[in-house]
């Protein structure tokens, strides 16, 4: 070989030799990278072995199958004993998917809520936004809103009471009692004196225009529907007399009193409320209805009635009768039809004493008086009407619109409230169920506001939420009331370990390991071929350098001779 041709190998050797070594190192390299690549699988894989996940174990029975979802906690069933189970942040704000945000925007309810409870009106729209929204069918959204709207769920109260219901105006209400089997009532007096005087019933088709002599009987069935009507001429009248040239007796008015007035309200209060749906508002409102009644009969005479007077003081005393008609024992009869409260008549000369003293109470007018002040209390006592004046007001005296009654039963008041009557139609448990949920969720909203997020939907999305203390569980409890708090404290809401993403993991690590170790495979294969390869091209340069040099060498001998 020429030294030319020697030297051209030598530096192809070189060359060649140096490729190699750089192929090496590069490979090495791709190994160390699969060696890392390894580790984190390794870790990955050792950590997906304390995966967890949430499920749903109502029952207690370890039931891992039921994963936690939005949808269990938010729609009525077994699963949530009927109560919705709200996901809350930490200012206490429900969260809401887009749908029931949507319904608590159409209810006007803002997202920091109302901070109390509203109307039936407001729940009642908000039933109508589940329903327009798909979240409820339109049947059962008829059955919830002909409910009572139960403002105690949630706060402590117990299930909707099973009445569904329907609204209307004094004719509805009248009709619902005059077909109602508890309207009857049988008015009984039997306190008569031996001096003469006595106690009466007097009823009958134009009954105030009866003598008082005649057509009055001891006993009477009453009709509440009839008593709150205006348009029928009969009248009920409680009227007692005394003898001639006596003070009507105080046993007469202490039983009209202490028996006949009470056993009457007790029967307007329960016939009423056998009409309308009874729950803590209209308990109230019945409460200060009788309140206000009995003091119009018995106790608010004004400032003439001493600390000490009782009702026969003043009725019976000299001079202290309360609206005084003319000296016709019958004109105490024909007046009570114009009067809230007891009508007197009595000898103007003689005062009570003397021929045709006598006293009645219309038992219409109390019926209306009473069913008024019901009607007050509801809609509220600041009511005034067109002209500044008190809407509604009942107190001793005459009636009608100019004077010091106005009651609901007058042709200026008749259809200006709206009645909840119960219509007695049946409900299922499972509707009154659903009702005292999207009540008690309602609720919920009103008094506490409102968040929207539609992420809530996603099942893993809500587990990382609440695992990370993000959003929180809130409850009702045994008492009635909500409670927030931690996942881990809700007895059904179980942490169990994710079995499936646990095998999920252990097959992904192992794949991966085998395409790594494949990889590395490769890898010292190329490596040991090159190593092969370099240990071949290191052999030849020793060979063509050591042959370079002993031509290098003859040469100089050569000339040098």
């Amino acid at each position: 070989m020429g030294l030319a041709a020697g030297q051209a190998r030598l530096l192809s050797i070189t060359a060649r030799k140096s490729d190699c070594e750089y192929q090496s190192m590069r490979l090495s390299h791709q190994k160390i990278a699969l060696s890392r690549q390894l580790a984190d699988l390794s870790n990955e894989y050792e950590n997906s072995l304390n995966q967890t996940k949430l499920v749903y174990d109502y029952y207690g029975t370890g039931d891992s199958t039921t994963p936690l979802s939005y949808n269990i906690l938010m729609t009525p069933s077994a699963l949530n004993d009927y109560m919705p189970v709200t996901i809350t942040d930490s200012a206490g704000r429900v969260t809401l998917d887009s749908k029931y945000a949507a319904a608590a925007r159409a209810a006007g309810i803002p997202q920091e809520g109302l901070g109390t409870l509203p109307s039936d009106s407001t729940r009642n729209k908000f039933i109508e936004g589940l329903y327009n929204n798909g979240l409820i069918t339109e049947t059962l959204a008829e059955k919830i809103q002909g409910l009572p709207y139960n403002q105690t769920a949630g706060f402590g109260g117990d299930i909707t009471v099973a009445n569904s219901t329907t609204t209307g105006d004094i004719n509805d209400l009248i009709s619902y009692l005059n077909n109602s089997t508890t309207s009857l009532y049988t008015l009984k007096v039997d306190e008569t004196t031996s001096n003469g005087g006595d106690i009466a019933i007097i009823t009958g088709e134009n009954s105030p225009n009866l003598n008082w002599y005649e057509n009055y009987t001891q006993s009477e069935d009453l009709n509440i529907a009839d008593l709150l009507s205006t348009d029928t001429e009969d009248q009920v009248i409680i009227r007692f007399t005394s003898a001639d040239d006596e003070r009507i007796p105080s046993n007469q008015i202490e039983y009209i009193n202490k028996n006949v007035i009470p056993n009457f309200l007790n029967w307007i209060e329960e016939s009423l409320g056998s009409a309308l749906i009874v729950d803590d508002a209209t308990e109230e409102a019945f409460a200060m209805a009788r309140d206000q009644i009995e003091q119009i009969l018995f106790a608010d005479f004004g400032d003439s009635l001493g600390e000490n007077d009782t009702l026969y003081d003043k009725i019976s005393s000299e001079g202290s009768a309360y609206n005084e008609t003319d000296t016709n024992r019958d004109a105490s009869v024909r007046n009570s039809v114009d009067y809230v409260g007891f009508v007197y008549s009595k000898n103007k000369k003689r005062k009570m004493r003397g021929r045709n003293s006598a006293g009645a109470i219309n038992l219409n007018n109390i019926a209306q008086a009473f069913l008024t002040l019901f009607v007050k209390a509801m809609d509220g006592w600041s009511k005034t009407n067109s002209e500044g004046e008190e809407k509604y007001s009942v107190s001793l005296g005459k009636r009608g619109k100019d004077t010091d009654n106005r009651l609901v039963t007058d042709n200026e008041l008749k259809y200006s409230y709206t009645y909840t009557i119960n219509t007695g139609t049946s409900v299922s448990s499972d509707d009154l169920a659903q009702s005292t949920f999207y009540d008690a969720l309602f609720n919920q909203i009103c008094a506490n506001g409102w968040t929207e997020n539609d992420n809530i939907n996603d099942s893993d999305y809500l587990q990382q939420m609440l695992q990370s203390g993000m959003l929180y569980v809130t409850k009702v409890k045994d008492d009635g009331y909500y409670y927030q708090g931690n996942y881990a404290t809700d007895t059904y809401i179980k942490e169990i370990s994710d079995d499936t993403a646990i095998a999920q993991a252990e097959a992904k690590y192992s794949t991966e390991k085998t395409k790594l170790n494949a990889k590395e495979e490769e890898i010292d294969l190329k490596m040991k071929n090159l190593d092969t390869e370099i240990s071949s091209l290191t052999t030849e340069y020793d060979t063509v350098k050591n042959t370079i040099s002993k031509n290098i060498e003859k040469s100089f001998k050569r000339y040098n001779a």
